[in-house]
């Protein structure tokens, strides 16, 4: 029996632009709404967001939850309550919000506009997990995906991969009743044959494991392993 799935194209992302910011969200997120674009299980946050050059903007959490930052061009400083954290490519950002919290989040160059990507995940039943920078370098491990995060205090797993052209992985799912998302960071993908283009997500739900193929050069792929919510 073939998984339930959804795609969520790259270019039906809702646009917020100010001369600060320019924001592509997967998901409904503050002002802008589509019917289509509900939380996927316990992942209700996938932005793609710009920060102009030595420009500041704020985050304003509205679930408990885990929110992830992942840098693809630049880095960028955050400061969360009283710490601050500086966050280059290479490495990745785990956060433990509180409704209400309040991050700002601005870009250190003078010169140069950086892009981050933010996701948000619900995780009122794991809020004792601490904040985390973590190291990486998917360029050492080419062509396969490389598991960043799966520490069991966290309602997900996460993994990071780059491959050239007709590399192919496989991610092996911990238990079906999980649910699978990813997303396209660049370059072009086949992920259970469906065509997939930079920005693009793909949603699975029962499925055992999950096929990639790459169909391009240095392309760059995102996976998220989600437990089912707490009912």
């Amino acid at each position: 029996m073939e998984s339930p799935v959804k795609i969520y194209l790259a270019s039906q992302r809702g646009l917020t632009e100010t001369s600060i910011l320019r924001r592509y969200s997967t998901f409904n997120f503050e002002k802008y709404f589509d019917e289509q674009k509900q939380p996927f299980e316990s992942l209700f946050l996938c932005n793609d967001e710009l920060i102009a050059n030595g420009k500041l903007t704020f985050f304003l959490c509205k679930e408990n939850s885990t929110q992830i930052f992942i840098p693809i061009a630049g880095g960028i400083d955050i400061v969360a309550k009283t710490k601050e954290f500086s966050v280059d490519t290479g490495r990745v950002l785990i956060l433990q919000l509180e409704r209400g919290e309040v991050l700002e989040i601005s870009n250190p160059y003078k010169d140069d506009t950086i892009n981050y990507i933010q996701i948000g995940i619900k995780n009122d039943d794991y809020f004792f997990s601490k904040n985390t920078l973590i190291d990486f370098d998917f360029e050492k491990n080419p062509n396969q995906l490389i598991e960043i995060i799966n520490d069991g205090k966290l309602p997900f797993k996460l993994s990071v991969g780059i491959f050239a052209e007709r590399n192919e992985a496989v991610y092996k799912m911990e238990n079906s009743a999980n649910s699978f998302y990813t997303f396209i960071i660049d370059g072009t993908f086949e992920i259970e044959g469906r065509l997939m283009h930079a920005r693009d997500g793909l949603a699975l739900l029962q499925t055992e494991s999950v096929e990639l193929k790459a169909l391009s050069n240095n392309a760059i792929v995102v996976a998220l392993e989600l437990l089912p919510p707490t009912p």
